[in-house]
């Protein structure tokens, strides 16, 4: 389905921002499908997340930044906060928070241009190194728990030196040991909307890590994510995609 690059503001002689509808009119003609039940509360929280997106991304048009593909949200029928994205398809707990959807939305764009965006947020920054490797060896440690775990043994192997590295720029809010490419893409996405949450997160990252945490600190370097070298490599992503793709936009 292409999607429209329209404009994304709103005649406001068919909608007003405390109308019924109003949610719902700007999220379909984003391509933005909420299927099931949603509150008026819930549409209005997903909007103002595309509205800070878009501001965020120097107002570029959702359609263009989701490469004129539609995306459906659901509620996932799970308690909890977090959420799960297949495809151009995105699951939301029931206690759902505007991270979460942001963080699921750096899923989403991911998909959206082929993983191009993991791929290249991964040069950019110079991440992933030996993760061919590690990765291997983080499967063969939970592996290893597993085995133990049915011979009555508790234990977690968890080996800092086999996470996913995050390169020269710190990651948004910390590593461990699920860590990978995916996920740096869509926490790294998440801090560009949520930059203040960000911060926080880091810091709470860095407190919970101890010694390794203190090369995250990037909240004690520089004033706002978006200044950060890995804040800056996300913008440029998301201005060198579209105008790749849309050359004439």
């Amino acid at each position: 389905m292409v999607i429209g690059a329209m404009p994304d503001a709103v005649n406001p002689s068919q909608n007003t921002p405390d109308s019924a509808q109003y949610a719902d009119s700007q999220l379909t003609r984003w391509g933005i499908h909420l299927e099931g039940a949603w509150t008026r509360h819930e549409k209005y929280r997903i909007l103002n997340v595309f509205q800070r997106l878009s501001r965020n991304a120097g107002g570029k048009s959702i359609p263009l930044l989701f490469n004129q593909q539609a995306t459906t949200l659901r509620h996932s029928g799970r308690p909890g906060r977090v959420g799960r994205t297949r495809g151009s398809e995105i699951l939301l707990d029931e206690h759902w928070t505007d991270w979460t959807l942001a963080h699921e939305l750096g899923h989403r764009w991911n998909n959206a241009w082929r993983r191009q965006p993991e791929k290249r947020l991964q040069r950019m920054v110079g991440a992933g190194r030996w993760e061919w490797l590690r990765k291997g060896l983080r499967g063969g440690v939970k592996w290893a728990e597993k085995a133990l775990k049915k011979v009555g043994l508790e234990a977690r192997l968890d080996w800092q030196p086999l996470w996913y590295h995050p390169g020269q720029a710190a990651p948004p809010c910390g590593v461990d040991r699920n860590f990978n490419a995916s996920e740096d893409l869509a926490e790294s996405f998440a801090a560009a909307i949520f930059g203040e949450d960000a911060q926080k997160r880091a810091r709470r990252a860095v407190e919970r890590s101890g010694e390794v945490g203190k090369k995250w600190d990037w909240p004690s370097q520089f004033q706002s994510y978006a200044a950060t070298p890995r804040g800056q490599a996300m913008a440029s992503l998301l201005a060198k995609l579209i105008a790749e793709d849309h050359p004439l936009q």
